[in-house]
């Protein structure tokens, strides 16, 4: 698994960065005491990195097969008022009033590349941003906004790290095309090769497909 694998590796370097900075600490003369201090306290600060890295890793999921990102079910409260209840993959559930005509989720991805690829590894994936939107010109620039961020870094950000200098492992964004907001309406998010999707889950949502939405 890629979780697995990730915190492997970073847990390896916190167990050898702590046996170098006893290491370096461990010595005599001021000079060499000196210059195994400098060593040690950088080694010290690239330790709080990865712990904080190793918190961060744990707030994504691991993508399983055939198993959607999340849920959303929609309910109407008024004109262009909806209530979202979005249920995660650990099914923990929220609610949210989008404003507007459509609703759109985004999602952080990330994915090996280069011959980790090979090995079928899936990607880690974070729900990002719930929002929605008007159809209106007029009314998108002017109506007020509904955007929701769904989870955030608490002290480092290894996707905003690696994007765009991502190697073996790359950070991406993924974004299920918007979606109309109908009363009773049912979607599932799923991560395809082609990019999210939001599948209708009920009758109501295959009708709201079919129209001109």
């Amino acid at each position: 698994m890629l979780q697995g694998t990730l915190t492997g590796l970073t847990l390896t370097f916190i167990l050898l960065a702590v046996l170098l900075i006893v290491v370096l600490w461990w010595g005599r003369g001021w000079f060499v005491q000196w210059l195994k201090g400098s060593a040690g306290f950088i080694l010290l600060a690239l330790t709080v990195v990865a712990v904080f890295m190793l918190v961060d890793i744990w707030s994504y999921r691991q993508l399983l097969k055939e198993e959607p990102l999340a849920t959303v079910s929609v309910y109407q409260l008024d004109d262009q008022a909806f209530d979202l209840t979005l249920v995660d993959g650990d099914n923990n559930e929220h609610r949210y009033k989008i404003l507007g005509d459509q609703w759109q989720l985004d999602v952080r991805l990330l994915v090996w590349k280069g011959p980790f690829t090979a090995m079928g590894a899936m990607p880690l994936y974070r729900l990002d941003r719930l929002s929605g939107r008007y159809l209106s010109l007029e009314q998108e620039r002017t109506a007020q906004r509904s955007v929701y961020s769904l989870t955030e870094s608490r002290w480092f950000d290894l996707w905003e790290a690696l994007r765009g200098h991502g190697a073996w492992l790359e950070a991406e964004s993924g974004q299920a095309v918007y979606m109309p907001l109908v009363n009773g309406a049912v979607f599932a998010v799923h991560l395809t090769p082609k990019g999210l999707i939001a599948r209708p889950m009920n009758d109501v949502a295959e009708t709201a497909l079919q129209g001109n939405w």
